[in-house]
């Protein structure tokens, strides 16, 4: 009996984390609503529990802090990883390569942990374009995702220059913006 209700206890753990349902946050948005936007480059530190909540921490080396204000690393917690033997993943948690370069778009919890915005909608890639340019690039999130009426609508790639990007966090801090 007991095994039984252990068994049916996690399989509904499971299953609530089979999907997540993102609100769509523009460009506008996460500039506005992030603590600190930063450009530095990510290296995966540690996993750990955080009540019952695995964590993975990235240290991000900054190189340019565009919002905010930032000392020359921050700790970067993102839902999910491998701990203590247990592995827990997030539907719409974003993916960090260790040695990468982003821009990132980070709030701080009242608790002190510094998260993306949006889950992946706030991690940009840094690359070269076809012109040499440094690119910012985001893949269109796969969750399902609603507008601010509570409407399911579609994700789409996001692609900027840095100057492009870098003008626009300029614009709406200065009380631009859409």
């Amino acid at each position: 009996m007991r095994r039984s209700f252990i068994l049916a206890l996690l399989a509904a753990s499971l299953a609530a984390l089979q999907g997540s349902t993102l609100q769509q946050l523009s460009l506008d948005d996460m500039i506005r609503q992030s603590t600190l936007i930063v450009r530095g480059q990510a290296q995966v530190s540690y996993s750990e529990f955080r009540g019952s909540m695995i964590y993975t921490h990235y240290t991000v080396t900054v190189a340019k802090v565009y919002k905010g204000t930032a000392g020359t690393r921050v700790d970067v917690a993102v839902p999910g990883g491998l701990s203590g033997g247990m592995r827990q993943a997030f539907a719409g948690a974003p993916n960090i390569s260790s040695g990468q370069s982003y821009v990132m778009f980070l709030w701080t919890s009242k608790t002190g942990l510094t998260q993306i915005i949006g889950l992946s909608q706030g991690l940009f890639l840094l690359t070269r374009d076809g012109s040499g340019r440094t690119a910012v690039l985001r893949a269109a999130a796969t969750e399902t995702m609603l507008n601010a009426a509570g409407q399911p609508v579609a994700d789409a790639d996001f692609e900027l220059t840095l100057g492009e990007l870098t003008a626009e966090i300029q614009n709406v801090l200065r009380g631009g913006g859409q």
